[in-house]
């Protein structure tokens, strides 16, 4: 049995996906529709790899501080969802958060403490 990849790796088509929230050159897909062969030699990245040096990565760090983890069935995807948008745009709109979460259901309580999460990493990420 294969150790979990937990990093920014390549992959070949040999080699087992990595868990099912996970973005692949940089882009979210829907992991339940990308075959292992279409990831190979494509940079397969798990929100484990978002940390960098033992520091979580804002995102992260957001998530714990403002209740955005709920049950947790949804955090990964949420939490990779929130990254990439940060990256494309480092000052988001609550309605902009809402409209990039929007391929991720949660069935907890709602989106607020998700939204405010990722709003509380940007500001982060920004220095604010």
């Amino acid at each position: 049995m294969q150790t979990p990849r937990r990093r920014t790796e390549t992959l070949t088509a040999a080699q087992p996906l990595a868990p099912p929230l996970w973005s692949l050159n940089d882009v979210i897909p829907k992991s339940c529709t990308v075959f292992a062969v279409q990831a190979d030699g494509g940079e397969v990245r798990t929100v484990e790899g978002l940390e960098q040096g033992g520091e979580l990565h804002p995102i992260q760090q957001a998530f714990t501080e403002k209740h955005g983890l709920q049950c947790g069935f949804c955090t990964p995807g949420m939490m990779m969802t929130g990254a990439a948008l940060l990256e494309r745009n480092p000052d988001p709109d609550e309605a902009e958060v809402r409209r990039a979460i929007s391929g991720n259901l949660c069935r907890c309580t709602g989106y607020v403490n998700i939204v405010e999460s990722v709003r509380h990493a940007a500001e982060a990420m920004r220095g604010s």
